[in-house]
């Protein structure tokens, strides 16, 4: 499901750089990604077999409502074929693409609490003044990381939770 999930990505990626619109389909679609995985049951109900199909796309066009009407389609589209569960990847590879193509700078950011949209605010400013490109966030709840945060850009790992600053006492003590 990887590769067809890279290909919907792909084309949504062509199509938003033809009109100069990766960034705001990026963040667009980050931004219904999130809401994808902050509430579990959209996608159980847009997939769900006894759910009447124009009950799902209605749905589909509140949530797409403010967004490029790309987004609209994709998701009505995902909808009909009933690939509605490839939101979440379909996401993350637009991510990929737009990464492959140096449009900007995806970073994944583990945290044990819930973030608010002023430190994500603040944060992406910070990174984008650092790396110099735009930067996409992803966020992804890690109750084991106990408080902090845990950041992946570009390959590198940096662990600024109590959970990893823990492991490495727990090393250094060890020799």
């Amino acid at each position: 499901m990887e590769t067809v999930a890279r290909r919907y990505a792909e084309a949504l990626y062509e199509a938003a750089r033809e009109e100069h619109l990766e960034e705001r389909i990026g963040a667009e679609l980050a931004r219904l990604r999130q809401l994808w995985l902050d509430i579990p049951e959209l996608g159980l109900f847009l997939s769900h077999p006894e759910v009447p199909q124009e009950a799902k796309e209605q749905l589909a066009r509140f949530l797409t409502a403010d967004m490029h009407p790309y987004l609209g389609n994709l998701l009505i589209l995902l909808v009909r074929k009933g690939r509605a569960g490839l939101l979440p990847a379909i996401g993350r590879e637009y991510l990929n693409a737009a990464e492959e193509a140096g449009k900007l700078v995806h970073v994944v950011m583990r945290t044990a609490r819930e973030v608010g949209e002023e430190e994500l605010r603040e944060l992406r400013r910070a990174l984008e003044a650092a790396l110099g490109k735009p930067v996409a966030i992803s966020v992804e709840e890690a109750p084991e990381l106990l408080a902090g945060a845990e950041l992946s850009v570009r390959g590198q790992r940096i662990d600024a939770s109590v959970a990893g600053r823990l492991a490495r006492l727990a090393a250094g003590l060890r020799g």
